[in-house]
């Protein structure tokens, strides 16, 4: 195998960050991490390399790409759901963490609102007639007030550890922080109780963006390209999504610009997803 190529640089970096070399969430790495975001910012990574096997002990299903809209490549995608006809869009980074409201046909970003205090942006969930937006290492979540999105009013809630995804079953929320675990939380964001994740009998780590929908919690895997369906009675993962499509076409420029955000559209029985600083959100069909 040739050395010291773009291609050899941007697989070992991404080794590095699979194994812990990297700091979370579009954090700087060092020395590799450094040198193959200059040759990515030029580059697109092949998609393939972002690939992991999703395992053969669970049914792995194909998403139908029934459409493309365009996204804000600006946009960091922490957290997306669909509500009442719209997209509502977390972004995160530190200084450019915010709240969005999308069009869902356009992709056109309708209200935006930007996070005070340096807070890093991370999961959404509607519950009520709010929507609560986590902080990545704040201990925050934010409240909104729907329609409005005004925040003033409400009082954050306060939770222990880092805030990844977050979801909701029309009674509680339902939370990620990373790990192999999910967090049930109730409408005071008290934890009720946490089942543990497992895909073929092992820990599912690095849960991330959340969305519940037909009975089941929906999980992005931080740095995989695959969606796992989970058992929110008992953590087990019954089946994964492979988005190996969404990638090749996407082609993402650096390996930060992962696959992250799930939307589901109930009516029309289709789901949106998108990527960190992708160009796109795909509709596409999940069969059931």
């Amino acid at each position: 195998m040739r050395t010291g190529s773009a291609a050899d640089l941007t697989r070992r970096a991404f080794w590095v960050f699979m194994s812990g070399g990297c700091g979370r969430r579009g954090r700087r790495c060092f020395a590799l991490g450094a040198a193959v975001l200059l040759f990515t910012a030029a580059r697109p990574i092949p998609a393939q390399w972002l690939h992991a096997a999703p395992g053969n002990a669970v049914v792995t299903v194909h998403p139908q790409i029934l459409r493309t809209i365009p996204h804000d490549p600006s946009a960091f995608t922490q957290g997306l759901l669909f509500h009442d006809g719209l997209l509502y869009e977390s972004t995160g980074l530190v200084g450019k963490s915010s709240l969005r409201r999308v069009d869902p046909h356009s992709g056109e970003t309708l209200q935006k609102i930007n996070i005070r205090g340096g807070e890093f942006g991370e999961g959404i969930a509607i519950l009520g007639h709010e929507l609560v937006q986590l902080t990545w290492k704040g201990g925050i979540a934010i409240r909104y007030e729907l329609p409005t999105l005004h925040s003033d009013a409400l009082p954050q809630f306060h939770y222990r550890g880092e805030g990844w995804g977050l979801t909701n079953d029309s009674t509680r929320f339902i939370m990620s922080n990373g790990t192999d675990s999910l967090y049930f939380r109730d409408k005071r964001f008290e934890i009720t109780h946490a089942v543990a994740v497992t895909r073929g009998g092992r820990p599912q780590k690095y849960l991330n963006e959340l969305e519940y929908a037909r009975g089941f919690v929906y999980a992005n895997v931080w740095y995989q390209n695959f969606i796992v369906e989970i058992s929110a009675e008992n953590g087990i993962v019954k089946r994964v999504i492979d988005c190996a499509d969404l990638l090749r076409a996407e082609r993402p420029l650096t390996v930060d610009n992962v696959l992250n955000g799930i939307a589901y559209d109930e009516r029309e029985d289709e789901w949106y997803l998108t990527g960190k600083n992708w160009k796109n959100i795909f509709v596409v069909k999940i069969p059931k």
